[in-house]
């Protein structure tokens, strides 16, 4: 199999041709759609599209016909999907990506290029930059350098060929940049995507693709639709806002539609040219009515005539007042306590009380009265000792509680409190409260030159009404004769009363009659001010009419652009059928062949015009359930291998450490594919297995289409240099190490100096083997290359090669007498290296080597 191989049988029905006669089967504008996808092979562009609807338009009887009609479609020929040739040339400039150190160069062979690194070299950073440019399925956010405190803005330059012409890209950190889309990325992430997830196909052929093409097109006459419809609706709100909401005419205009009666709304139309003035008349009407005086006077009798209730009602109480009646029983009880006195004097005389019997004394008997019938009631009394001392009464003393008690019980007593309570209910019946708005008014209009009539009867009832309550508080006779100065009063007020009421309830009937007429002629004023706007918007009513009924019909025509996609949907699972899943068949079997993958079962479970494909094992199980990791890789390279063939490669292919979990066989495997596919395309592989990578090196040896990069870490992550293979240990690192030891050496003593001699000796031992390895043999056979190299045999300098062998041998055995790895004699266990010998022993080599390297071959 060679890597060319891919190319597809191509025994199906062209799909343009289907595509082709399914337009012709369907209306002008589809015919034009699919006419432009086929021609161009592209989207439709904005102008054709709106070319699209105006012919939709037109065709649907919507707009007058101006566009020529649409022809058949007719003679389809297919055309060579071909895409130039994609090529990085050169990667330099880069800056904010992880930590790569700036100033970096990367210049990719059109073959295979290796960048060869050990883990946390900086490889990754570089792969990350390619995954971004193509917008792989594992592509991830950029980091910068997160051991600073400054960022610093992503960037890099790109340089690389389309076909025969050269092109450079400045790349500021943007994921999916074409043309760079159509590179094919394969990584460990990317295993899971191949192995178990149903996958979409990252590239579709260009005829396919004019499937999608259609369905836009159609879909963007579909959105020009429903922006027609949507505009068509717009206008309702800005108009209805010109009519009153309570006129009749809102609703209907708020209902305009499709099925708006034109003519049942045209009759509530008024013509009258006078229209304006006649609003205008009725505005005034409605504001004289609006400024409601008679409210006003109405408050202003209402208030007189809760006024004169009260006062009216406040005289007839004074009238009801017994004066005659009160006088007599204030003399009575007056003559009842001159008797009461002159009793208790005499009842008291011979009683040999300290202090006359006062009020004090009298509290005194009622507490003990009081005492005495507590005790009575509890069982407890004893008549014949002292309340307060308990002591035996004398008969002296029983004789004073016996009249004690004669002066409790006394009637003049009783006729007191009686005469007390009789006046107690006359006085209760005038309260100042029963005036109080009276007095209130009275006080307001006292000097005011509009007095009302009955002013002067409110006067001399609050004024008669004011000396009752002084009286009836302090005790004394009332100083006003009640039947001559209060019935003459209430006389006075109730006719008063009598005119205010008539004349509050006639300004009550105008008021009622002033709203009717108030509500009657609003209601005139808004269905006029309707009928006048409605001559005025009738034209925007009758084009908003037209519009309702437009987008009706727009939608109903809009039904059917659905049932088109999916016609398009369902010729294009036909075509990807025909030209994805059954050559991809074909591609993964030669793929997972090649590759040693387990064989398995592939479905392909498309939808709506998606080309996707799963993989099954026996029992519908994942292949991540059953498969070991390397069966896992290898499966997903097949797969992935399989898709960048299925339309050709055109563009690089990028492996980013294809081979971890594999063992030496299937990585050798990998290798020869690899190798294979890079024979006719560019390929690109990031790589820390030494193994790996020195086996495809081993493969290009003869064609030398091939660059290897190593990536170190030396003097900061991602330094990259040009080299001809994979070095463990150089010249160079050892050297520095070497010198390093030395001068740590020199800064200590003791036994820290000879641990670092020891370590020194172990540097020297390593330099020993690798000078030996790419100098005295000149790479002829090396650590990890699977083959021995014929062609470096000539370079080897044999006459100066005994003399370099003889001190490389000398030194190397005495480093190996000091180094942990080697078991020492027992004479010489207790002998330690010093500084000066590791000192000479290294000036010696280098010496051997200028000798060695000045040499003649």
């Amino acid at each position: 199999m060679s890597a060319g191989e891919g190319s597809i049988d191509a025994t199906v029905v062209d799909p343009r041709a289907v595509l082709a006669d399914w337009a012709n089967r369907n209306d002008e504008w589809v015919r034009f759609i699919v006419k432009q996808v086929l021609t161009l092979g592209r989207p439709l562009a904005p102008e054709d599209a709106d070319y699209a609807y105006r012919l939709f338009r037109q065709e649907k009887l919507l707009d007058a016909r101006a566009l020529p009609p649409e022809p058949h479609l007719e003679n389809v020929l297919s055309r060579e999907e071909a895409e130039l040739p994609l090529a990085i040339t050169k990667l330099w400039g880069v800056a904010g990506v992880n930590a790569l150190v700036p100033g970096m160069t990367v210049e990719p062979h059109a073959g295979l290029t290796i960048l060869f690194g050990e883990n946390g070299t900086g490889k990754t950073g570089y792969s990350r930059i390619f995954k971004a440019l193509a917008n792989s399925r594992t592509a991830d956010v950029i980091l910068g350098d997160v051991t600073t405190q400054t960022e610093s803005p992503q960037s890099a330059h790109i340089e690389y060929t389309l076909g025969s012409e050269k092109h450079v890209f400045e790349w500021k950190g943007e994921h999916g940049k074409a043309p760079f889309t159509r590179m094919s990325i394969f990584d460990s992430p990317s295993v899971t995507f191949h192995v178990d997830d149903d996958l979409d196909y990252v590239y579709v052929p260009a005829a396919l693709a004019l499937f999608n093409h259609a369905i836009a097109g159609i879909k963007l006459v579909q959105s020009s639709i429903d922006a027609s419809v949507a505009e068509l609706k717009s206008g309702t709100s800005t108009l209805l806002s010109r009519f009153p909401r309570d006129s009749s005419v809102y609703t209907l205009v708020e209902t305009l539609g499709a099925s708006t009666d034109l003519e049942a709304l045209r009759a509530k139309i008024d013509a009258d040219p006078k229209v304006d003035e006649r609003i205008e008349a009725l505005r005034m009407a409605v504001a004289a009515l609006e400024a409601n005086t008679l409210e006003n006077q109405i408050s202003l009798y209402q208030r007189s005539e809760r006024v004169l209730k009260q006062a009216q009602a406040a005289a007839t109480t004074l009238s009801l007042l017994e004066s005659a009646k009160y006088g007599g029983l204030l003399r009575r009880r007056a003559d009842l306590r001159k008797d009461y006195e002159t009793f208790r004097v005499e009842l008291f005389r011979a009683a040999d009380l300290p202090a006359e019997p006062d009020a004090t004394w009298e509290a005194f008997v009622s507490s003990g009265e009081g005492y005495r019938n507590h005790l009575s009631e509890l069982g407890k009394h004893d008549a014949d000792r002292c309340l307060y001392c308990r002591q035996t009464l004398s008969e002296e003393a029983m004789g004073l509680i016996g009249k004690y008690g004669e002066y409790l019980a006394d009637k003049i007593s009783s006729d007191i409190s009686s005469a007390t309570t009789q006046i107690n209910e006359i006085v209760t019946t005038v309260r100042p409260s029963d005036v109080t708005e009276v007095s209130t008014f009275v006080k307001e209009f006292e000097g005011r030159e509009d007095q009302p009539l009955y002013y002067e009867p409110l006067v001399k009832l609050t004024t008669t009404f004011d000396g009752v309550i002084e009286s009836l508080s302090t005790g004394t006779d009332l100083s006003v004769t009640l039947d001559e100065d209060v019935s003459p009063l209430i006389t006075e007020i109730s006719g008063a009363l009598a005119t205010v009421s008539t004349e509050l309830g006639s300004l009550r009937d105008q008021a009622s009659n002033r709203t009717q007429a108030l509500s009657t002629r609003k209601k005139e004023l808004t269905e006029l001010v309707a009928s006048s706007e409605l001559s005025k918007s009738w034209a925007t009513i009758e084009t908003q009419v037209k519009n309702a009924k437009e987008a009706d019909r727009l939608k109903i025509l809009a039904r059917a652009l659905p049932t088109l996609s999916r016609n398009v949907t369902d010729l294009s699972k036909t075509a990807s059928d025909q030209m994805i899943n059954q050559s991809f068949d074909k591609l993964f079997v030669e793929e997972c062949t090649a590759l040693r993958a387990p064989s398995l079962k592939l479905q392909f479970v498309g939808r709506e015009g998606r080309a996707q494909r799963r993989k099954v094992l026996s029992g519908r199980h994942k292949p991540s359930k059953v498969l070991s990791e390397g069966e896992q890789k290898v499966l997903a390279m097949a797969d992935f291998l399989a898709e960048a063939r299925l339309a050709g490669i055109t563009a690089p292919v990028i492996f980013d450490d294809p081979v971890s979990s594999l063992d030496h066989r299937r990585i050798n495997e990998v290798a020869r594919r690899v190798a294979l596919l890079a024979e006719n395309n560019q390929v690109i592989v990031f790589t820390h297995d030494i193994f790996f990578a020195t086996t495809l090196l081993s493969l290009f040896e003869k064609s030398k289409r091939c660059t290897y990069f190593q990536v170190t870490d030396d003097e900061g992550k991602g330094k990259v240099t040009r080299a001809t293979g994979p070095r463990w240990d150089t010249l160079a690192s050892l050297r520095k190490n070497i010198n390093e030891t030395i001068q740590s050496a020199k800064l200590v003593d003791g036994e820290a100096r000879a641990a670092l001699v020891r370590t020194g000796y172990d540097w020297i031992r390593s330099w020993c083997e690798v000078f030996t390895e790419t100098e005295l043999l000149q790479g002829v056979t090396q650590r990890y290359q699977p083959n021995v190299r014929m062609t470096s045999l000539p370079n080897i300098k044999i006459g100066a090669l005994p003399t370099s062998v003889a001190i490389v041998t000398r030194i190397f055995e005495e480093a190996c007498r000091y180094i942990d790895g080697h078991s020492q004699p027992l004479a010489s266990l207790g002998v330690g290296p010093s500084l000066p010998g590791l000192e000479g022993h290294w000036k010696e080599l280098q010496d051997c080597k200028k000798d060695y390297d000045s040499s003649a071959a």
